[in-house]
């Protein structure tokens, strides 16, 4: 099983996809964790590594990008010692608002030797933090946006 997210939004498809695959604006999203990606980039084979601290304590979830077809999809599999699974991203053109977008975000994880019982808990606790950052990031998309075509009043005065 797996636990998926799915918003809907005005914002374009490609401004959708810019929000959710800039994977290190969800360090400011996801607690105690700091996203790193490669200097390259997200390209097929990228790994990206999400650092969860706390304390002295720290875990690396190392991912590897397996597909990547951009503007609509992205898959990252987890290769860690510690966390397995995948996630997958896709934007689509919504066709209840042919300007916007629909975004999904599915995602298993597990931990080795524990799949059944820690799967299950990712699976309820995954929307919740998952829900959040894809929130996150497309009202900040949606923020940016709205600077980017707000008018100026050049030459008038208040």
């Amino acid at each position: 099983m797996a636990f998926a997210v799915s918003r809907s939004t005005a914002l374009a498809p490609e401004v959708a996809w810019s929000a959710v695959t800039d994977l290190a604006e969800h360090t400011r999203d996801v607690p105690f964790t700091d996203v790193q990606v490669p200097a390259g980039g997200l390209v097929l084979g990228a790994e990206v590594i999400a650092w969860t601290r706390l304390g002295p304590l720290a875990v690396a979830d190392r991912m590897l990008v397996t597909v990547l077809d951009p503007g609509r999809r992205l898959r990252l599999v987890k290769v860690g010692r510690l966390l397995r699974g995948w996630a997958d991203i896709t934007v689509r053109t919504d066709p209840e608002r042919p300007d916007g977008a629909l975004v999904d975000w599915t995602e298993e994880l597990w931990l080795p030797g524990l799949r059944g019982p820690t799967r299950r808990l990712g699976d309820r606790l995954g929307p919740i933090v998952f829900g959040r950052v894809v929130d996150a990031v497309l009202a900040r998309a949606a923020d940016d946006d709205q600077d980017a075509v707000r008018p100026t009043r050049s030459g008038s005065t208040p």
